[in-house]
């Protein structure tokens, strides 16, 4: 019992937390000061590289030179399972948290996002954040070989190069790390150390024999650093072995070879010398990553297991200490490398059981990754689809490159037979914007191949079960993979017709940075988001949602509030946010990714009734939650907010107070998921003049908006380029960008957009309705004159535009005179339909009455004879000026 208390009070820090201490080391026996002076002179740099086999002694000395130095150093020991993109990176944000408490908080969101093909966007987002942080960082990255995903040494490289000035990585790795170093050390901006400036010299040799009281001649260690070319696990091989031997001077005549060679021979010989039992012990634990005495005697079965240990640990050869408490230890990695090849050659023990073992120990104390890490391992599947279903709710705390790591660890034929395993890893595959829609959609057709084969052998119940799932993952895969939700919502409406009662599907952890709007979140096509094609899509979801996952309607309602509002449908969009405002205190967890948009869509409705008064006071309301539940991004985004609502009313003095505390600048890198700050910054800069600056950052945010399909955002943008060139006295492009921000606006039908822009924009937009009317500004791709009427109404100009009057107002009605417009635009008939979302007959019999009311046959016939109406209406005027 006594027992299983310590086991918890250990394991209580994150999983792995081992992984990020600066290893212990005992008092340094051989000091290396030549090297550290070096090294300490290569952090005026970015990038340290130490490169040298195994055994070399990297890792004792960088760890001897943080100390050495008293630097603020966030280490990793990397492994092969941080090939995942969001694991590695989780680690590092954990490492740096170490050091400089609060960057987890401030960059955990997006940390799944970096195991997406969008890494670039996330890591400027780490970039930047550490920018911030004070003071010299040194972030050591141990075993760097490990990592042999190209996605991720291509992140960790771009990483590097765009350091803060103030943070210096130090790389260790037995081999080149797999991005080019050269130009970095041509620019001084890289150092690196080898094996051959590692190896000990005759000098360093013999301290280190004095230290652990081998008495040797100058001859005999000259004789063993030359065989070992100063190796210095070799020396240490060395040491233990003379110490064993009798006839220490006949060992060191008859040792030859290189260290090619003489790191198994060594090893062996030690390995003989030790016991039976020590040999038993060490195999029997040679599959662990990390161990403590619990679990070493769970796995060996030997009752001595911590006498073992202590014994191991006094050699100061085979174990590395993990904990300052002396709990947790793991193997050397040159000697773990040889316990596995040890371990594959034994005819005795049987890993399988060994990994079966470590599986059951973790799972007693709900170590449940690590004990899914140990049951794939070891094959042991069945052990692992038991977990990974026990674990399973709704929603599960992982995020979603670990789901579909230990799930594709599983053979495909055996994950089939496991339907609601097999759709969770093809959903990963593509949910949240995870980028690989290709292995998707080839385990898809994996799937209907086994269903044709085996679905006869099924109840027709767990056919329609297969069948719904498989649908839920196209629908998944129209969403995100190819941004077409009508065809997601023609899948969608299959999974409710084959399982009315709902299916179960694991939902990997939805995080993503914290945004003001949820639908800022998705990349949206031209199109996609038109209330003709999100409306249906929306109520098809929420339909499906209610009986697979009912907890995510509170996002899925306040998303589609938001596309309300940008609708301007004003009443609509407050009906359905509270809906899902009442969702949201439902959620168990991360209930902010909801609250945030939730109470900046309330203000934004509360100041369209015209109350900046309730406004204010929801977004203050939130911001005291936020601080309640320590959510510094959470506070920043309600008060970046309440300060763009208090500009639209005239006062910009917060404005120019945040500007001075935001610590932006226009030179910034820019993620996608940094535009609202960047977007308020721009505003900042133009209020105070800095044209220049504001131009440059602006095109910048287009440019990412619009690459990134980011439609609200790009309409924002451009309609504040076009304000700037207002400014500037750039009329004629002003228009010409204002255009842009409407042609953006116009295909997802976002009115609001604009709307919100307010009086900077409303001069411009009449002048520009009235040039169309004119005849300028048309043609296919251009914005409609019916569109930029419903804005201007939306802003309450009392009249459908500011300038003047057109004389054919007189003659054909409100509908007549869109048809019209599209006649203008050289829009076909059922373009028109399209765009007016009437049916082709009603534009038919609209067209019919415009050619009748104008006495003409064709279209330009009625163009010509609109002009002719047009220039009397002028000429009239005139005369009456007259």
């Amino acid at each position: 019992m006594r027992e299983r208390l310590d086991d918890a009070a250990d394991l209580r820090e994150p999983l792995l937390h081992t992984k990020l201490n600066v290893p212990r080391h005992a008092a340094a026996l051989v000091p290396r000061v030549r090297l550290i002076e070096q090294l300490h002179d290569s952090l005026n740099g970015k990038l340290t590289l130490i490169c040298a086999p195994a055994g070399f002694g990297k890792t004792t000395l960088v760890s001897e030179w943080i100390s050495y130095g008293s630097l603020d150093a966030a280490w990793i020991s990397l492994d092969a399972g941080d090939n995942a993109g969001g694991q590695f990176w989780r680690y590092m944000a954990s490492a740096i948290d170490g050091i400089r408490p609060g960057y987890m908080e401030e960059v955990k969101a997006m940390l799944p996002l970096l195991y997406a093909d969008d890494v670039e966007q996330a890591l400027i987002l780490l970039l930047n954040e550490l920018n911030r942080q004070s003071g010299r960082i040194l972030l050591v990255l141990d075993d760097f070989h490990v990592i042999q995903e190209q996605k991720m040494i291509q992140a960790a490289a771009y990483f590097i190069t765009h350091l803060p000035p103030h943070v210096h990585v130090c790389l260790m790795s037995r081999t080149e790390p797999g991005f080019p170093v050269s130009r970095m050390e041509a620019q001084q901006l890289a150092f690196r150390l080898t094996a051959d400036d590692l190896r000990f010299t005759a000098q360093e040799a013999e301290q280190f024999f004095q230290s652990i009281h081998l008495q040797l001649d100058s001859v005999e260690t000259s004789a063993i650093v030359r065989q070992t070319e100063g190796w210095i696990t070799g020396l240490k091989l060395a040491a233990l072995s003379m110490r064993r031997t009798e006839d220490r001077h006949g060992f060191i005549r008859q040792f030859t070879g290189d260290n090619r060679h003489v790191k198994q021979y060594l090893l062996e010989e030690v390995w003989s010398l030790e016991t039976i039992r020590m040999r038993k012990f060490l195999l029997k634990c040679s599959i662990l990553k990390r161990w403590n005495a619990s679990l070493c005697r769970a796995v060996s079965g030997f009752a001595d297991s911590p006498d073992l240990i202590a014994d191991l640990e006094r050699s100061h050869l085979f174990v590395v200490p993990l904990d300052a408490r002396g709990k947790w230890f793991r193997f050397h990695h040159l000697f773990s490398e040889f316990l596995l090849q040890q371990l594959e050659l034994d005819g005795e023990e049987t890993p399988a059981l060994l990994y079966k073992a470590a599986g059951e120990w973790c799972r007693e104390r709900r170590l449940e990754e690590e004990a899914v890490e140990y049951f794939l391992q070891g094959s042991h599947y069945e052990s692992a689809i038991a977990l990974l279903e026990e674990m399973s709710s709704k929603v599960v705390n992982w995020d979603w490159s670990n789901l579909g790591k230990w799930l594709s660890s599983i053979p495909n034929a055996i994950l089939l037979e496991h339907p609601v395993l097999f759709f969770s890893y093809v959903n990963s595959l593509v949910a949240e914007d995870a980028g690989d829609t290709g292995k998707a959609e080839e385990l898809m057709r994996e799937a209907d191949a086994w269903f044709r084969v085996y679905s006869a052998e099924m109840k027709e119940e767990q056919r329609h079960l297969f069948v719904a799932m498989a649908h839920y993952v196209r629908g998944t895969l129209m969403v995100f993979g190819h941004h077409d939700l009508q065809r997601a919502r023609e899948h969608y409406e299959k999974v409710v017709r084959y399982a009315p009662d709902g299916i179960r599907i694991i939902f990997g952890f939805p995080e993503k940075p914290l945004q003001p709007e949820t639908i800022k979140t998705y990349k949206i096509g031209l199109g996609h988001a038109a209330r003709p094609i999100a409306e249906p899509y929306t109520m098809q979801l929420a339909e499906l949602y209610r009986s697979v996952n009912p907890i995510f309607l509170a996002r899925l309602f306040i998303n589609y509030a938001e596309a309300l509002y940008y609708w301007n449908d004003l009443e609509q969009a407050e009906a359905y946010l509270t809906e899902g405002m009442k969702w949201v205190e439902q959620k168990p967890t991360a209930a902010e990714y909801e609250l945030i948009p939730g109470w900046i869509l309330q203000a934004r409705l509360r100041v369209a009734a015209g109350s900046l008064f309730e406004a204010t006071a929801i977004l203050e309301a939130g911001m005291r939650r936020m601080k309640g539940m320590d959510i510094p991004r959470g506070v920043e985004l309600l008060d970046m907010e309440l300060i763009r609502l208090q500009l639209r009313s005239g006062n910009s003095a917060p404005l120019r107070d945040w500007m001075i505390r935001c610590r932006l600048n226009s030179s910034d890198m820019v993620s996608v998921y940094e535009l609202y700050d960047y977007e308020l910054f721009a505003r900042a800069l133009m209020l105070e003049g800095r044209w220049d600056e504001a131009s440059m950052l602006l095109d910048k945010l287009l440019y990412l908006a619009e690459s990134e399909m980011r439609p609200i955002d790009a309409a924002e943008i451009a309609s504040m380029r076009s304000v700037l060139m207002l400014e500037r006295g750039e009329k004629r492009k002003a228009l010409q960008q204002l255009e842009e921000a409407l042609r953006i606006s116009e295909s997802n039908g976002f009115v609001r957009v604009l709307i919100d822009e307010g009086t900077a924009v409303r001069a411009p937009l009449a002048e520009l309705a009235a040039a169309k009317q004119r005849g300028y500004y048309r043609g296919r791709e251009a914005a409609s004159l019916d569109f930029v009427r419903a804005i201007l109404v939306g802003m309450e100009t009392g009249a459908p535009f500011a300038g003047e009057m057109n004389p054919l107002d007189t003659v054909l009605t409100a509908r007549e005179m869109d048809v019209f417009q599209g006649l203008l635009d050289h829009l076909s008939g059922r373009q028109i339909a399209d765009k007016l979302h009437i049916s082709y007959e009603t534009v038919k019999t609209h067209r019919n009455r415009i050619y009748g009311k104008l006495g003409v046959k064709n279209r330009d016939e009625a163009v010509r004879r609109a002009q002719e109406i047009g220039a009397q209406a002028k000429e009239t005027e005139q005369d009456k000026k007259q």
